[in-house]
């Protein structure tokens, strides 16, 4: 049994050894300390101050309380006035940069307005420039003034290659001076028919030189020679007979250049000219004229050629760039999902949340690019258009010319804004036979002119009051059938002045618009300011299979053709 431990002076433990002690028991660890087996050690001042502490007393606690809660109050006061302080800042920057953007908005905008306005005037200027020249050139060619007439064209061909910089082709540089020696006043008389009604010999010999006409027809039908030979000059009606005027040619009277000849020798020289010799020179003009015309379709089928090519480059890269856009995408996504597990897991969040930043950067920056590339390839599409329009004459007649897979760019998004300038509605003559389905699977009020449900007076009102109501377009489609006159009288029996109001754009007013509505067409009809703030998004568009339409309603539309899609070899 061990012996109970005695204590000594100064406060420590004797009586016992420290040898062969248990876990639990205290051993001496110098004046006033005490330890265990546990490793924890205690003072007795320690456990005495703990003791002998005072208690609060019951207002003590309730003043401690209290000031607890005023503490509080003051911090979370203080908390909220700067949260507010931050929030007026925070809305005094975006009140700046909304400032700012729209500034910048107005000033673009005014630039914009700006480089129209000086657009305009340049081609208004160069128009009276031109209509300047061309008097100049007749005016100059019937005096036989042959350095003015060189001088004018020479000017204006100097200030065309000012204009591109240099950048035109031959072949177009040429067809250019042809245009002005062959140029026509309001009679349609060209310089060198008023040559030969002058007697200007010298400018007549220069301007055959130089291809012009020498059997352009003018006001009554009168050719140069008939001109010459009315006015007596016998030298100028010989150097147009030797360069292919046609002796022959009859004026709007049935009268030839011989039968108005006043000189007797004029009347000599027409009677006694071999037309043998005069089939020969035609031919050769003709033959002329076509080398000069296949020479411009070469030069412009390998523009359109080119072109196509940039079309198929700029394709390649707008793909290429979408398929990197789909995969920031993808790459952004999974870097949100591994941030949402850091969250989650209480670690690495902040390398997590700078690796969803890099992923937002390169998405944002892709997304430009692929912008950047859309609109380019939208550009090339609209100069390719343009271009074959140039081509081939019969498109200003037929109407543009687009394959299925460019209706986007023309008709909803109307790149180049060829629809807006022109002021008509487009007319669609669907050649493909996929532009009905594509329309259909768009935004519209679709109106199917065979069908009788569609036609009635009721719903065909309300088709066009909700495509301008909710700013969408209203699709006519004729199904390839003559059924103008059939739907024209439709819409004149909802509005007697309905159809002509709709087709030149004046329903689009207040005015005419107001008085479209009815009583029963329900509250969402009511506002008509909402109808005015999405009168601007409405569109009107014809759509039809047929070709053989009436021109007299054909010349009301902007008539775009749409073709089956070309192979990929031919772009």
């Amino acid at each position: 049994m061990p012996l109970k431990p005695q204590r000594g002076r100064g406060g420590s433990i004797s009586g016992a050894s420290n040898r062969g002690r248990s876990s639990g028991s205290k051993v001496p660890t110098g004046k006033g300390k005490l330890a265990t087996r546990g490793g924890k050690t205690t003072t007795k001042q320690q456990e005495k101050k703990k003791n002998t502490q005072p208690k609060w007393t019951k207002k003590e606690q309730h003043s401690a309380k209290s000031i607890q809660i005023y503490y509080r109050y003051y911090k979370k006061k203080k908390g909220i006035e700067a949260a507010k302080k931050k929030k007026a800042e925070m809305e005094a920057l975006m009140e700046e940069a909304e400032r700012e953007a729209w500034v910048k908005f107005i000033k673009m905008e005014q630039e914009k307005a700006e480089k129209e306005y000086q657009k305009t005037l340049a081609e208004e200027r160069e128009r009276k420039l031109q209509l300047k020249r061309i008097k100049t050139i007749l005016e100059s060619s019937f005096d036989d003034e042959l350095r003015s007439v060189q001088a004018t064209i020479d000017e204006a061909i100097s200030s065309l290659k000012k204009q591109t910089k240099g950048d035109i082709h031959p072949i177009s540089l040429a067809r250019k001076t042809l245009g002005l020696v062959d140029c026509k006043d309001a009679n349609d008389y060209t310089p060198l028919s008023e040559a030969a009604a002058g007697g200007a010999v010298t400018v007549i010999k220069w301007l055959c030189e130089n291809g012009a006409d020498p059997n352009s027809i003018g006001r009554y039908g009168r050719t140069p020679l008939y001109r010459a030979a009315f006015a007596g000059h016998v030298e100028a009606v010989e150097v147009l007979l030797e360069n292919g005027a046609d002796p022959r040619h009859k004026v709007d009277d049935g009268n030839m250049a011989s039968d108005i000849a006043t000189n007797p020798a004029i009347k000599q020289i027409l009677e006694a000219w071999d037309i043998e010799t005069t089939e020969q020179l035609l031919g050769n003009l003709k033959l002329e004229s076509e080398r000069r015309a296949t020479e411009h379709a070469e030069y412009l089928k390998k523009k359109v050629e080119a072109i196509q090519d940039k079309i198929m480059e700029a394709e390649v890269i707008f793909k290429t760039e979408e398929k990197q856009l789909i995969s920031a995408y993808q790459e952004l996504n999974k870097r949100i999902f591994e941030h949402d597990k850091c969250v989650i897991a209480g670690s690495h969040v902040e390398v997590t949340l700078q690796s969803v930043h890099d992923a937002e950067d390169l998405v944002s920056r892709l997304k430009q690019q692929v912008e950047d590339s859309r609109k380019q390839l939208q550009l090339l599409r609209l100069e390719l258009r343009e271009q074959q329009v140039k081509e081939n004459k019969e498109s200003d007649e037929l109407g543009v010319k687009i394959s299925i897979r460019e209706l986007d760019d023309v008709i909803l998004k109307d790149v180049g804004n060829k629809i807006q300038n022109d002021g008509r509605w487009p007319l669609i003559l669907d050649e493909s036979g996929q532009a009905s389905i594509f329309i259909r699977y768009i935004d519209t009020n679709y109106v199917n002119a065979l069908s009788p449900s569609d036609m009635q007076k009721d719903k065909l009102r309300l088709a066009l009051l909700g495509a301008i109501r909710y700013g969408k377009p209203l699709v006519l489609d004729l199904m390839g059938l003559d059924v103008w006159h059939v739907v024209e009288e439709r819409f004149k029996d909802i509005r007697p002045w309905l159809f002509e109001a709709l087709l030149d754009k004046s329903l689009i007013t207040k005015e005419l618009f107001g008085e479209l509505l009815a009583k029963e067409d329900g509250k969402e009809y009511e506002s008509v300011q909402e109808f005015w703030a999405r009168m601007g998004d409405f569109k009107f568009w014809v759509l039809t299979s047929g070709s053989d339409m009436d021109p007299l309603i054909l010349e009301k539309f902007y008539v775009i053709r749409v073709q089956a899609s070309r192979p990929k070899s031919e772009l």
